[in-house]
C-alpha cells in the first residue's frame, strides 16, 4: 500500500515508514495530514477526487537540516568580472506515520 503526495512543491510515493527530506517550514515534532494525489491499495490505483478525500496520508517532522551546496559562478571574458554564490535549502526530513483509508472503516 503506497500513496503519491504532493508536499514542498515536489511529488513523491511514499509508504509507511519511509523517510523523505522535503524544503518545508515546519518545527520538530509536528504532525502534518496530506491529501495524496494517487493511491494504491494492493488491488487498484485510485485517482478519482471523491475516493481520495476519504485517505489521510500522516506524516512526523522527525529533524531539521541543511542540504546540499548549491553554487553558482559568473564569469565575463577579458574584463575581470567574477561573482560566486553559494545556497543551501534548509530541509526537513519527514516520517511517513499512518496511511489512513476511511473508506474500509464501515
Amino acid at each position: 500500500m503506497y500513496a503519491c503526495i504532493k508536499i514542498g512543491g515536489k511529488q513523491f510515493c511514499v509508504s509507511e515508514g519511509d523517510r523523505i527530506e522535503i524544503p518545508l517550514k515546519a518545527k520538530v515534532g509536528e504532525e502534518i495530514e496530506i491529501t495524496p494525489l494517487g493511491f494504491h491499495n494492493g488491488k487498484e490505483f485510485i485517482t478519482e477526487k471523491e475516493k481520495l478525500e476519504k485517505i489521510l496520508v500522516k506524516c512526523n517532522v522527525v529533524e531539521k537540516k541543511k542540504g546540499e551546496k548549491i553554487y553558482s559562478f559568473k564569469k565575463k571574458a577579458k574584463t575581470g568580472y567574477k561573482r560566486g554564490i553559494g545556497y543551501r535549502d534548509i530541509l526537513c526530513v519527514v516520517e511517513i506515520s499512518k496511511i489512513t483509508d476511511k473508506s474500509k472503516e464501515r
